[in-house]
């Protein structure tokens, strides 16, 4: 795979495996076909599925195929855009062969056209949307926040004349194709390391080995800002080809700030706070307003319902080691809501953060493993037929001394579409459902 210029692409025809439903694959066809590319879109969804997605393109002379990825448009096809999801033992990876087509990916091309613009790409396990939302909220103006948090990110550049920084969130499906100019990114950030997506990567070292990818193109002007503490981190200082500091052992007073200047203050969340603070520092830029960062929907979002009941969202928790963290950072007794489809992650730490002050709500054949181990220890539980009931039961037994934890800790996929949807259902229930008189 090289890297390919998006303007190098007029007249020539484009084949987008996988269209999605976030934005990304949708901004992506709009902006080629307005570079005078022929672009036609394969998704193996059906057309109901992503009707938000296909009315977006509304318009634009751009063809469709749905339910399948026929050999056809492999034949025609001079250039195939590769959707992060398409799995390594994908099919379609013997036809790309087959009829030698060019490979690249959405976030390949933009980064082609973006090339000589400052950017800190941010990758790890857990923490890297709250660390690159709020390095963007440092950043302010003429500052792009793209990447796995959803749209377009070539798209967003090539209507962006302004650009003066691009922060870049990257997840290991991202990464593992990444071909980039040299010396970049600017800075690369690894917020912190552990088991997931075995399911993709197969091992645990092919894993880390496609987040690692982000340090392939850096030199000695380049940056990299590392968890520490862990046999991963120890790679990645290892293999960075520049700078590099890690992120264990920081306290906010190095910054020059105090309690009253933090945004959150939960101890897990620290690490990328600081990645984003040294960023700042590495772009010769001062920290304003970072007390004023409003946070991401869906993390560790505090609120209070109509009951005066403490609720906590953390519905973009889909592994077991932010529950735990979450868990541990909670005075008091706790309801835990989680469950969901199970990825056969360990439950160790979770189980360690649960006491006998914690009642939990558990669905799916996630929660039904950790409802097994519920029963070795004791701990209080009920299990339910699906997601909707168990929240029902979680927020309708709530009591004004218990604060409620949605934070799933297991995939979202064995009833939603992505964690999104399961999230923002459980927000609607807040609205709907009465306390009980206990």
């Amino acid at each position: 795979m090289n890297l390919i210029h998006p303007a190098e692409l007029k007249n020539r025809q484009v084949l987008i495996l996988g269209l999605g439903s976030f934005g990304g694959g949708a901004g992506c066809a709009r902006a080629l076909h307005e570079l005078g590319a022929k672009v036609t879109v394969s998704d193996l969804r059906t057309a109901s599925k992503l009707e938000t997605s296909i009315n977006s393109l509304a318009g634009y002379a751009i063809d469709f195929v749905f339910e399948e990825h026929p050999e056809y448009l492999f034949e025609q096809a001079d250039v195939v855009v590769v959707n992060p999801a398409v799995p390594n033992e994908a099919p379609i990876w013997d036809l790309v062969r087959k009829h030698n087509c060019e490979l690249t990916t959405e976030i390949n091309l933009a980064i082609a056209c973006s090339a000589n613009i400052p950017t800190i790409a941010i990758t790890g396990t857990h923490g890297k949307s709250t660390c690159a939302s709020l390095l963007h909220h440092l950043l302010g103006e003429n500052t792009l926040l793209a990447g796995n948090l959803g749209g377009s990110f070539l798209e967003q550049v090539l209507s962006r004349p302004d650009l003066e920084t691009i922060v870049l969130e990257m997840s290991s499906f991202q990464c593992e194709r990444l071909i980039a100019p040299p010396a970049w990114p600017k800075v690369a950030i690894l917020t912190c390391f552990g088991v997931d997506h075995l399911d993709r990567h197969g091992d645990l070292e092919s894993y880390a080995a496609a987040k690692r990818r982000l340090l392939e193109y850096q030199d000695d002007s380049c940056f990299a800002l590392i968890a520490g503490g862990d046999a991963e981190s120890t790679e990645w200082s290892r293999a960075a080809k520049g700078n590099w500091e890690e992120l264990d052992g920081w306290e906010i007073n190095d910054f020059g700030l105090g309690a009253a200047d933090l945004p959150f203050t939960e101890s897990f969340r620290m690490p990328s706070m600081f990645a984003a603070l040294r960023s700042l520092r590495i772009l010769g830029r001062d920290c304003v307003e970072l007390n004023h960062y409003p946070g991401l929907e869906h993390r560790m979002q505090h609120f209070i319902d109509i009951h005066d009941r403490v609720i906590i969202d953390n519905g973009v928790a889909t592994h077991p080691t932010p529950t735990a963290a979450a868990l541990s950072s909670i005075r008091g007794k706790k309801v835990l809501l989680a469950g969901g489809k199970d990825k056969s992650l360990d439950l160790s730490d979770i189980m360690s953060a649960l006491c006998k002050k914690t009642r939990l709500h558990l669905h799916g054949a996630g929660g039904l493993r950790l409802a097994q181990l519920c029963d070795k220890t004791k701990i209080n539980y009920a299990f339910h037929e699906n997601f909707e009931i168990a929240a029902e039961r979680a927020l309708s037994g709530l009591q004004s001394d218990e604060t409620l934890l949605f934070s799933p800790s297991f995939s979202s996929f064995d009833e939603f579409n992505n964690f999104s949807e399961r999230a923002q259902l459980f927000l609607k229930l807040t609205e709907d459902i009465p306390v009980s008189k206990a």
